[in-house]
């Protein structure tokens, strides 16, 4: 009986203490910003080293590899819904360094089966010693792994520190980190996690609706359900049942819409020239990588209405070549086509630009456009006149400015959308060029770089995405592969090898539709940040968020 009373008086203590602590929020809310924000815990946490040399980092491991896994050229896709479960039982609520150290592994190992081949581009073709571009893959490595790092300590952290679910928390703060990887230091929005779904067409197709981070923000929720029911811990029955619906009704609307077929109304050839690296910029093959290009349109035949060839196809200033130009010019005339090829252009300022040229049927010229979103250390030198030191580490031949904002070229057959190089890998660039008018969307590129690592094959993944957001055709001629023509609902009707010469013909269509997504572009995250202000704000002030159970 005193056991009883004894349990009931603490009930009450308790009860009482949670509302004297909530009075005490809205009263003195600088104490409560302390103690919820700047805690003595967290300090303390730190510090606790022995159960971090007692740690077993196994499991963190193991979901880097599984990151791996499901990213081309593996492309284990069923597993990315289990591939955070390992990370998830390895984290402790209450032992942030701990939590932070296993996030960190886990990106390290990720990200070094992902991003493995700069070494490869550095060193071989961007003429930097072997040591420095290992120090500059480890760099990269250790700083892409602060956002895992920190997506494991967030999510510890608001569980813990504010009583946060889990299962609340993590798709939000992963879908947030992947933003911000996209947009800082110049974004590097490689091998999202929703690109681990490049095939699962019928799931990716809401895309066009909510955008590409919907699908991360749903894998990261199916990971933290099944790992709530494997652990036997409490998740909301409501939560559940709406990412199932989620997941049910972007399956039907991608069925729907994969019902619809285009079979195009206009050729193309895309040539691949298969140009080796090595050899591209060396002025005694200059005659013979034209001689490919040429022979290779004139192979394509007549009523084409559209030639493309990949970036920098013409390794030269193209209007300081005289004699070439001429040549080159005459060629669209001869095929009755137009011809899109990447080359480089010298503007009045002297400054060099990785450009596109559009040249007509007439002998004319119809346009050009000047690559925008360069690559950093590859194309151009953050902050050289800073740090001149810096351009140490910058690829040889990085020294491009970059052109005029998006817009697309208007020519005889529709306005034509250009992406260089992996512009294509950022949704804004596309939705930018699509929301001026482009009816297709042609991406050129030289993954000759990458040589025959998995980097080609995760480039080329992202533009399935592209098609299905912005529902046009998309065009790709790349120099040693992959060349490919993708439909709106990101079906690929052709496409090539890596490393292999040849002509991709086929046919494709100018559509004028604009989707929910290119109209409003990322809202979607704006609202989960919104949503996360709001549960943080009700835990500040221990308002529960959901029933358990």
């Amino acid at each position: 009986m005193n056991y009883i009373k004894n349990l009931s008086f603490k009930k009450r203590r308790q009860e009482t203490g949670d509302r004297s602590q909530n009075n005490s929020a809205i009263r003195n809310p600088q104490s409560a910003i302390r103690k919820y924000f700047f805690p003595l815990g967290f300090a303390s946490s730190w510090n606790t080293q022995h159960a971090t040399r007692n740690a077993d980092f196994g499991l963190p491991i193991l979901s880097g590899i599984l990151l791996i896994l499901i990213q081309p050229p593996v492309s284990l896709f069923p597993l990315a819904f289990v591939s955070l479960i390992p990370l998830f039982y390895s984290l402790k609520k209450d032992n942030l360094r701990y939590s932070f150290i296993s996030g960190f592994i886990a990106g390290i190992v990720s990200y070094l089966g992902l991003v493995y081949w700069v070494v490869i581009a550095m060193n071989r073709y961007g003429g930097i010693n072997i040591y420095l571009s290992f120090l500059i893959l480890l760099l990269f490595v250790l700083y892409l792994s602060l956002y895992t790092g920190c997506f494991a300590l967030s999510v510890s952290y608001l569980e813990e520190r504010l009583s946060i679910p889990f299962f609340l928390s993590a798709p939000i703060i992963w879908v947030l980190l992947e933003y911000l990887r996209g947009i800082a230091l110049s974004g590097f929005p490689w091998s999202l996690l929703a690109h681990s779904q490049h095939n699962f067409l019928s799931f990716i197709q809401i895309t066009s609706i909510t955008g590409t981070y919907f699908i991360s923000y749903l894998i990261v929720a199916a990971n933290c359900i099944i790992y709530s029911i494997l652990r036997r811990k409490s998740v909301s029955i409501v939560y559940i049942v709406i990412i199932s619906i989620c997941f049910i009704a972007s399956l039907i609307y991608g069925y729907r819409i994969l019902g619809k077929q285009d079979k195009g109304t206009l050729t193309v050839a895309i040539v691949q020239g298969n140009i080796r690296q090595d050899v591209k910029w060396d002025d005694a093959f200059k005659i013979k990588t034209i001689r490919t290009y040429y022979n290779k349109t004139i192979e394509a035949g007549e009523n084409i209405h559209l030639v493309v060839w990949p970036e920098t196809a013409m390794p030269f200033i193209f209007e300081q070549e005289i004699q070439l130009n001429r040549f080159i010019k005459a060629l669209p005339t001869l095929s009755n086509t137009y011809l899109l090829f990447g080359t480089v252009s010298k503007d009045k300022q002297g400054k060099h630009h990785n450009s596109a040229y559009i040249l007509g049927k007439n002998d004319e010229l119809v346009g050009t456009y000047s690559k925008v979103h360069l690559v950093p250390f590859g194309e151009y030198t953050p902050l050289a006149s800073y740090f001149p030191f810096l351009e140490k580490i910058t690829a040889s031949g990085g020294d491009f400015s970059p052109g005029e904002p998006h817009k697309p070229i208007e020519t005889g057959i529709g306005s034509i959308g250009i992406l260089i190089c992996y512009e294509g890998t950022f949704p804004y660039i596309t939705n930018e060029t699509v929301r001026k008018g482009a009816q297709v969307l042609v991406n050129i590129t030289n993954d000759a770089w990458y040589d025959r690592t998995s980097a080609p094959y995760q480039h080329f993944a992202f533009y399935i995405f592209r098609a299905i957001e912005t529902d046009r055709y998309v065009l790709r001629s790349a120099n040693t592969g992959i060349s490919a023509i993708i439909d709106p609902q990101g079906r690929i009707k052709l496409k090539t090898p890596i490393f292999t010469e040849g002509i991709l013909k086929g046919r494709f269509s100018m559509k004028n539709t604009k989707t929910f997504y290119v109209k409003y572009g990322d809202y979607f995250i704006l609202l989960v940040f919104m949503f996360l202000i709001i549960i943080v704000t009700l835990r500040f002030y221990n308002i529960p968020l959901c029933s358990k159970g």
